[in-house]
């Protein structure tokens, strides 16, 4: 399934060459792109230093290069090119000349932009061959496109919250985490989707990356994992392993940060008179301590961009000691190093939860004032649930007032604890969430899109062989594009990702398979949307299993939940009460995303495909989000009956929810195992919760018979 790009084979073709500098390795890895592409039309590519590119003669060519370098533009000019504007961050442009031959021009802002652009030119030999006359140029609309990932480090160096429950992603995890490959497959994708930012989460990563001379027994030696992993690697090659990593993102155009929570000190506690949560906030020796942690690790860590904090959640809940903490260890930490090195820029980065903004304001004062730090904040934007309001409204009308006053950034943190196995995309949503940010054009800083109840890392729960073992970020490589992609360039055209289905998918219609994928994307989201103002966290509201952390969330759950912030939506109980006043009430929701669902499940039934290749998953995830996508929507009529006493009504619809319930879980049992989770209730398979959703039809007179 790696390599799924399918093309007619075809004679061999003339030879192109291209040109760039080799020794910037975003261009490298830009020409790679490139010549691949060509290679799959039988195209013969040869590379060149664009020191050459003076002494070239006739014949076609490629000329990659950033718009600084006069000896590019000066030829481009020379050939009837037409002429580059300024290109500013990330920014290309790419033209096409036929003087004296056809050849094709790449022109970076920097280096990314460069990278940037190779890739989209690959994009069009794919879908095109080499062919067509090119005069773009393409800028970001959003500068910082990031992922988070929490991982752990080690058994003993977890991530948030494996503290009082280890999911078994995380168990999975720690083996890739110190496997280079897997980080230089996860980086090239990262860049070929367009993002350029790569922060790990991890509660205290400092005794797996750093050896501090005063503490130097705290260093956790070796890795060992779970179900009899271990792996022998000494801190110092630890060490070396996590520069390679920096490294490689950074050639792929990646910033690289770090993020923790706190007061975790793995490795360290009970040493040195340490102490963590609570006690260690006043505690002078833990103080000392992550203030040299912190040091250390930008003194260890050349291409570390930054470092972001969380002020909980297992401090002291008293936020004047609490921000005081942060400021005295990460914050003077930083501002030791940035003051000695005021040639390096950092970022550090404070996150909202659970912070005051005054208390954070008066303690990081100083560091808030060193010229080469930059000084963000990052705000957990959608709660727990991006799938849910396209446009919500969590952050406070205060909070980016103070942003505004203090002349400061934010991250928007987005979190995807919905769809760990589904594999979503509809780029309509995308779009209208990425018009839905506020602050883009004063405190918007970026995003970091991940998942805080699922470590991605490969995926060890499918039951086909032909998506085990991927990488997360291969296996749902839509949804991963639209993000990055759409977040790029909100105006790239449903098109390119048709193009890419035809590649994949030659069987089919590529523009029935992108239309039934979104319609069967479109209705879970919606489906959240109602009841998110009271299931907005991780460990309240996992849709793929209808569960939270005390179990399967029933249907009285949902006729007292309220929509939320931010949605024009009109919740269960208002629609039963006919208090809408106008707006979009839940039976007519419910019939909204049935009907999506619907058509999508009318698109891809009479299409067939092996199980066990990608079409055939592909085919099974649109009917398993589509079968659930019914199942909430007769949930949602049961639920606004039953608040409205109209019980009868009730049971019929959940009756009839019942039995789309026993389709989903039953394809899902086909597709996947069961797991335990990081926030939710364990999920042993997926029949666990058939007898729950029986039980809402027979409670109210339904026969069990019902299938």
């Amino acid at each position: 399934m790696t390599t799924t790009l399918k093309l007619t084979p075809s004679s061999p073709k003339e030879t192109i060459r291209l040109y760039f500098d080799p020794t910037v390795p975003q261009l490298s890895f830009g020409a790679g792109e490139l010549k691949t592409a060509l290679e799959r039309h039988k195209y013969t590519v040869e590379t060149l230093g664009i020191s050459a590119l003076s002494k070239a003669g006739a014949g076609k060519k490629i000329v990659l290069t950033v718009s600084i370098d006069k000896t590019g533009a000066a030829l481009l000019a020379a050939q009837g090119g037409k002429p580059v504007p300024n290109l500013g961050e990330q920014a290309y442009a790419i033209r096409s000349t036929t003087q004296p031959a056809l050849s094709y021009w790449v022109l970076g802002g920097d280096a990314n932009g460069a990278m940037y652009g190779a890739l989209q030119l690959a994009e069009h030999f794919l879908f095109k061959e080499f062919t067509g006359t090119l005069n773009t140029e393409e800028a970001p609309t959003i500068l910082k496109r990031g992922i988070k990932l929490n991982l752990p480090l080690d058994k003993s160096s977890g991530t948030y919250d494996t503290l009082n429950k280890v999911s078994d992603s995380a168990k999975q995890a720690i083996p890739h985490v110190w496997d280079l490959d897997f980080w230089r497959v996860w980086f090239d994708e990262m860049a070929r989707h367009r993002y350029n930012v790569v922060s790990i989460w991890n509660n205290h990563p400092f005794t797996s990356m750093i050896k501090l001379p005063d503490y130097p027994d705290v260093a956790i030696q070796n890795v060992t994992g779970y179900d009899g992993f271990s792996k022998a690697l000494s801190i110092d090659e630890k060490i070396a392993f996590w520069r390679k990593v920096m490294a490689y993102a950074h050639a792929r155009g990646l910033e690289f940060y770090l993020v923790n929570w706190n007061l975790f000190t793995y490795g360290a506690t009970g040493k040195y008179g340490i102490t963590d949560e609570e006690k260690g906030v006043t505690n002078e020796k833990t103080i000392a301590y992550m203030r040299q942690c912190m040091t250390t690790l930008l003194e260890t860590y050349p291409d570390l961009d930054g470092f972001g904090v969380t002020q909980g959640e297992h401090m002291s809940k008293e936020n004047e000691a609490d921000s005081l903490f942060l400021a005295k260890t990460y914050g003077l930490g930083m501002l030791d190093y940035a003051r000695r090195h005021p040639e390096r820029k950092l970022r550090f980065i404070h996150r909202w939860h659970m912070a005051d903004f005054s208390e954070l304001k008066k303690n990081f004062g100083a560091l808030l004032q060193q010229p080469n730090v930059t000084f963000d904040m990052s705000y957990k934007y959608s709660k727990a649930h991006m799938y849910a309001t396209a446009a919500p409204r969590w952050m406070k009308d205060s909070e980016q007032d103070a942003l505004r006053k203090n002349n400061l950034k934010s991250w928007l943190t987005v979190r995807n604890d919905s769809f760990f196995f589904h594999h979503w995309g509809d780029p309509e949503f995308v779009r209208a969430y990425i018009q839905g940010i506020p602050g883009q054009r004063d405190w918007f800083r970026g995003m970091l899109l991940g998942s805080d109840g699922f470590c991605p890392t490969k995926v060890f729960y499918s039951k086909n062989s032909v998506t085990q073992g991927l990488l997360e970020v291969q296996r749902r490589w839509y949804m991963t594009m639209l993000w990055g992609r759409l977040t790029y360039n909100p105006a790239t055209p449903d098109t390119v990702f048709q193009n890419y289905m035809k590649l994949r998918f030659p069987g089919v219609r590529s523009e029935d398979l992108f239309l039934a994928w979104s319609k069967a994307s479109r209705g879970l989201p919606k489906a959240t949307e109602l009841v998110h103002g009271d299931l907005k966290l991780d460990f309240q509201w996992w849709p793929e299993a209808c569960q939270s952390h005390k179990g399967f969330v029933t249907v009285a759950e949902f006729a007292e939940a309220k929509t939320g912030a931010g949605s024009q939506l009109c919740s269960i109980a208002d629609t039963a009460a006919g208090r809408c006043k106008g707006g979009k009430g839940s039976y007519a929701l419910a019939d909204e995303i049935e009907v999506d669902a619907l058509a999508a499940l009318a698109i891809v039934n009479p299409l067939s495909a092996a199980p066990n290749t990608e079409l055939g998953v592909t085919l099974n995830n649109i009917k398993a989000m589509s079968y659930l996508t019914i199942y909430y929507a007769y949930k949602i009529r049961g639920a606004t009956y039953l608040k409205a006493n109209e019980k009868e009504k009730a049971k019929d619809a959940l009756g009839t929810a019942y039995s789309w319930w026993m389709k989903y879980s039953s394809l899902m049992d086909s597709l996947f195992t069961g797991m335990t989770m990081q926030r939710s209730e364990e999920l042993p398979n997926w029949h666990t919760h058939d007898e729950a959703v029986l039980k809402e039809y027979t409670d109210l007179g339904g026969k069990k018979t019902r299938s």
